[in-house]
């Protein structure tokens, strides 16, 4: 049972420092460039819920619970007084409420209704109900909300209470399909709420100065890495409302589709998978991002790390979230291949033993290739086991002859200048390819449950993959200009050609596509 001697555990929001302008940094100026800034997205019409640790008056809330609040910030919205109390503004709940749906700077301005908790009440019997066995699950949502923001960090002082209420969380994602963004810690210290979770995105702030590592033992899925991604902030209570905006317009430009392939695309598992994919892969400040792929050997473009060991995915960029959801829901195979564009997502059901595959073709070298599958583990009513299922992601070629072949080892060599091509983590829920200088040819993109797992009969993944322009390569001889020994060389390979530098598109063929490519590359076309 929860009791007030709760609020003396450490539950703690997470403190705020000044901040600049960072709609340049997490994509929303090139967005707005891209598609106007009337057609961007704002979170309209989606329901937020805050859970803030009360301040030393007890206040939770972002602003006043009037229909019209004081705060211009807050003009026009209404905040659910869900955890009772008189309340004034907490300044924290302010911070995080206008970086997340402020109307001066909050990408997600459009969201007006807003469920507010105190973290020990929603904890608790206000909503989780956690010590309280199965007998007492969450009550339902009310007002179908979508995201859970938690910008606070803590432990309820044992393994096993702190494992009640982050089984009960991802129950709660499971069954309501909601995403639970949660904040990691700033400085080095972890803290296991609710960054060890499974079915959340867990966040941390661009410069690296958050609680990044493995999930320790005896903490349940322990060796996972955290965070899932990074927001262009410098404290992760910001940070986390940034990603909570980010999920919000997503969730509002798929209902804006109104394209039945759309309906998906509010899947959490599938707006995880499409943060994750889309984000900019850079390091911390000065440092390149890495997940440890193999550079060298027989298992060259391997890697079981899936992301990097400090930002995650990468710093969220809502201008490429936005343009991978453009490009729609693309089902793959389960047996052969489906056809598919160089950008897409979808939401697949996999039992053991299956896969599923997609096939895309690159006209041209691509800078980067980023591919992410991401899925829940599933936690019992009673809250007291769960299983996780196991997956791998990989990329393949396809030559000339269609015949399916590894890029791993020497195989990817001339094919991929750097990254992975294949992900392998046996602890983690994510599975992550980074590919650089992905050269011209046809590639199958696979998800791959092992027969063995016993993970669950049919676990849903949420598949997102994006690519970099494909640029054309007519400098066949590699001398820095296109000109007559470049055509020679065309000339001589004409015909059947797999792997080869004359076969500028990828085709496996030399033909009259390449010869204009190369002649459109000469005259500067």
């Amino acid at each position: 049972m929860i009791k007030c001697c709760l609020a003396s555990l450490f539950l703690t929001a997470i403190a705020a420092v000044a901040h600049a302008d960072y709609q340049d940094w997490c994509g929303w100026t090139d967005l707005a460039a891209r598609i106007g800034s009337e057609n961007v997205p704002n979170g309209a019409g989606v329901i937020l819920g805050q859970v803030e640790a009360a301040d030393s008056n007890g206040y939770y809330l972002a602003f006043d619970t009037s229909a019209d609040p004081e705060d211009p910030n807050f003009s026009g919205k209404w905040v659910q007084r869900r955890s009772g109390g008189t309340q004034n503004p907490s300044s924290h709940a302010t911070m995080v409420g206008g970086m997340c749906y402020g109307l001066e700077q909050g990408l997600a301005n459009g969201i007006m209704f807003i469920n507010g908790h105190e973290l020990n009440d929603w904890i608790g019997t206000g909503y989780m109900h956690t010590g309280q066995g199965g007998n007492s699950p969450p009550e339902d949502v009310i007002g179908a909300q979508k995201i859970w923001n938690n910008s606070w960090v803590g432990t309820l002082g044992s393994t096993s209470s702190d494992h009640d209420l982050l089984r009960r969380l991802d129950w709660v994602v499971s069954r309501d399909d909601v995403v639970a963004v949660v904040g990691l810690n700033n400085g080095t210290q972890q803290q296991p709420l609710l960054s060890y979770g499974f079915n959340s995105i867990a966040v941390g702030c661009r410069d690296g100065d958050h609680a990044s590592g493995d999930v320790p033992a005896p903490y349940e899925g322990s060796g996972r890495m955290r965070p899932d991604l990074v927001a262009p902030l410098f404290t992760t209570s910001e940070s986390t409302a940034t990603v909570s905006a980010a999920v919000a317009m997503l969730v509002e430009q798929v209902r804006d589709a109104a394209n039945a392939l759309h309906a998906d695309g509010e899947r959490a598992e599938v707006i995880k998978a499409v943060l994750m994919a889309s984000a900019t892969h850079n390091g911390i400040i000065g440092e390149t991002w890495s997940n440890d792929a193999v550079v060298d050997g027989t298992d060259r473009g391997i890697t079981v790390r899936p992301i990097d060991a400090t930002v995650g995915a990468g710093h969220v960029n809502v201008d490429q979230a936005h343009l991978l959801m453009s490009s729609g829901k693309q089902a793959g195979a389960a047996s052969g291949t489906s056809g598919a564009n160089l950008a897409g997502w979808s939401l697949e059901t996999l039992s053991p033993g299956e896969q599923r595959s997609w096939l895309f073709a690159s006209e041209g070298v691509t800078d980067a290739f980023s591919a992410v599958i991401t899925w829940n583990r599933t936690v019992s009513n009673s809250f007291t086991t769960y299983t996780l299922a196991n997956f791998d992601l990989e990329l393949l070629r396809l030559t000339s002859q269609g015949i399916e072949t590894t890029l791993s080892g020497s195989h990817g060599l001339g094919v991929f200048d750097g990254g992975n091509i294949a992900s392998r983590s046996d602890v983690d829920n994510t599975e992550h390819l980074y590919i650089t200088g992905l050269h011209a040819g046809r590639y199958i993109l696979r998800a791959t449950r092992p027969a063995a797992d016993s993970g669950g009969s049919s676990i849903d993944i949420g598949v997102a993959w994006t690519a970099s322009v494909p640029v054309p390569d007519a400098d066949i001889n590699d001398d820095d200009t296109v000109a007559v020994l470049d055509l020679l060389m065309l000339l001589e390979h004409w015909g059947e050609c797999d792997l080869c530098e004359a076969d500028i598109e990828g085709s496996g063929l030399v033909d009259a596509i390449d010869l204009q490519l190369l002649l459109d590359a000469w005259l500067g076309l």
